[in-house]
């Protein structure tokens, strides 16, 4: 993107947050917080199951969408590929957190300021370099709140340089992308709910958000703007998979409907999911296909 379409996209962001909620849930104030609210709630059926990437899929679908008809926004969703900016090497290395992404100017902003997480806060013992809100950029406190669930707080950083080094490895992605079936890919992209191997859906989550940022959170990480651009990453990986055999791909799911339950029942092409208030019920097979009517967009 040029930095004007960053701009653009940026400030479409923050014209969300000045338009008034209409979910009804409970502590929402914007059309930001909106979005972020939806995901919380259903948050316990929408990871570790089948329709994952979907429901994803939808969801920053409908983001965008909101960005466009109430913002003018008129550009596509970005996505960020953080597989171009880490060191698998070294584990320790800063060079993800000079990604154009974190440039205070025209990116999202960097770190949080640091705060030391207690025990309580960090029982994994995660080595993370932030913690606190974020000190530069369009999202300081002075620009952005988080509202939901209340109170109101700053947007929290808390970088893992380990996690957006490793976890972020070119490798992982090729073997991600070799997988020879829907299910397949979709867990090796969820990986295992464990910090003790790479996990990709996980690299921008606890690499960005760490221990005390919201990104880290898995109900409330759509507090977090670059949310969008992690998830559009993983939107983007999975229409890549799809295109190396589309025809089988337009038509193929599979993994439980219940978290975890991989004997128990799939999803099938004809199971629905929503996103509460902001869109309506669809089928699987209605959002396998970025233009097949629900979805208008490619890559």
């Amino acid at each position: 993107m040029s930095n004007p379409q960053k701009k653009s996209y940026i400030d479409a962001v923050l014209c969300l947050t000045t338009k008034k909620a209409k979910s009804g849930i409970p502590g929402t104030v914007n059309r930001f917080d909106d979005h972020h609210a939806v995901h919380d709630k259903q948050t316990p059926y929408i990871h570790f199951v089948g329709h994952f990437i979907l429901w994803h899929r939808y969801f920053v679908a409908t983001y965008e969408k909101a960005l466009r008809s109430e913002c003018g926004y008129t550009g596509g969703q970005p996505y960020w590929d953080w597989s171009l900016d880490g060191d698998a090497s070294n584990p320790q290395s800063t060079r993800p957190t000079k990604s154009p992404v974190f440039d205070p100017i025209t990116g999202f902003g960097g770190n949080g300021i640091r705060v030391v997480a207690t025990p309580q806060q960090n029982p994994f013992n995660l080595t993370s370099t932030g913690g606190g809100c974020v000190q530069d950029g369009p999202f300081v406190a002075s620009k952005f709140m988080v509202n939901y669930p209340g109170p109101a707080e700053c947007l929290r950083r808390d970088f893992i340089p380990a996690f957006l080094n490793t976890w972020t490895d070119p490798k992982l992605v090729a073997n991600l992308l070799n997988q020879p079936t829907y299910e397949a890919f979709d867990r090796a992209l969820e990986g295992q709910a464990t910090f003790a191997v790479p996990n990709l859906h996980g690299s921008g989550h606890f690499g960005v958000g760490g221990v005390l940022g919201q990104a880290g959170n898995a109900a409330n990480s759509p507090a977090e703007p670059l949310f969008y651009l992690h998830h559009g990453n993983i939107d983007h990986l999975f229409w890549v998979w799809q295109q190396k055999d589309l025809k089988t791909r337009l038509r193929q799911v599979g993994g439980p409907v219940k978290k975890n339950d991989y004997g128990g029942v799939n999803v099938t092409l004809d199971f629905r999911v929503d996103i509460g208030d902001l869109a309506g019920s669809v089928k699987l097979s209605e959002l396998l296909d970025t233009e097949g009517g629900v979805l208008c967009y490619t890559y």
